[in-house]
């Protein structure tokens, strides 16, 4: 998986030269994956199994794993709105994050893939899990310790030439590194460009269970990860009329934004 960094240090932190260079990280295989609650149970019962139960259950067998770089899952809190604000409640529900060492991946054991497979019944569907190649359009981490996160997704519509989208996303992009670089408060910015879209089945519900295979193509186009010291200062940023033309933008099939609940599982980065 290829790194490029378009946008650093500027504005509110530290002069280039006065920082010094973080290290652990660059070149990983990573995956963004969503999914909803099982129609089942509340969403209330689903996120209470899944942060008691299965997430603690999965960072035990992960931090087992040499390959494995870091872990984090986030629960999505509230919608991007038409005004640049975050008054509609969620449609999403669950995200999680995983960074693998090039070219490795989960690689579960035959019983503990099952395992799994098993606990999804109890609180998920239509589980979507992506390959994506990572892009740091802006980096301005230093001692930060809590961060307020937002994460956005893009879908091409049907018949969208995928080259004429990674045009238009980038020419985005550029519009939000521009925008970034004279924000105050904005820590970090990553665009996941979506290689592949892994294939699943229905167990009970869709999405159940992931297959050893990908699927041959998907409409998902990016995940856009944004990371700010505070939540006020990221509502000024999103309410920026350049910066709701980027995210707002019609091109899109859908181009649906979070504020997200970030949660750190493991990283060794």
């Amino acid at each position: 998986m290829e790194r490029t960094t378009t946008v650093e240090a500027g504005g509110d932190p530290p002069e280039a030269g006065d920082r010094p260079e973080r290290t652990g990280g660059g070149g990983w295989a990573k995956t963004v994956s969503h999914f909803l609650p099982a129609s089942t149970v509340t969403a209330e019962e689903a996120d209470r199994y899944y942060t008691r139960v299965h997430t603690r259950f999965a960072r035990h067998f992960l931090r087992e794993m040499d390959q494995v770089v870091s872990y984090h899952t986030n629960r999505a809190v509230a919608q991007y709105d038409l005004l640049g604000g975050w008054e509609r409640p969620p449609r999403a529900f669950r995200y999680v994050v995983l960074r693998f060492r090039p070219g490795r991946g989960l690689e579960l054991a035959d019983g503990l893939r099952e395992t799994i497979v098993a606990d999804h019944r109890l609180f998920l569907r239509e589980l979507r899990p992506f390959r994506v190649r990572e892009e740091v359009l802006l980096d301005r981490l230093g001692g930060q310790t809590a961060l307020e996160k937002y994460l956005f997704e893009f879908d091409r519509r049907d018949g969208t030439d995928p080259e004429e989208a990674r045009h238009h996303l980038a020419e985005g992009m550029a519009v939000l590194a521009q925008e970034a670089s004279s924000a105050f408060g904005v820590r970090q910015i990553l665009v996941d460009h979506v290689l592949q879209e892994q294939a699943t089945e229905p167990v009970d519900e869709p999405g159940q269970r992931p297959l050893p295979r990908m699927l041959s193509t998907t409409p998902r186009q990016a995940f856009v990860e944004c990371y700010f010291d505070q939540r006020e200062w990221a509502e000024e940023f999103f309410a920026r009329p350049a910066v709701r033309a980027v995210l707002q933008n019609r091109f899109w099939a859908a181009a649906h934004g979070y504020r997200v609940a970030e949660r750190c599982g493991l990283d060794r980065r």
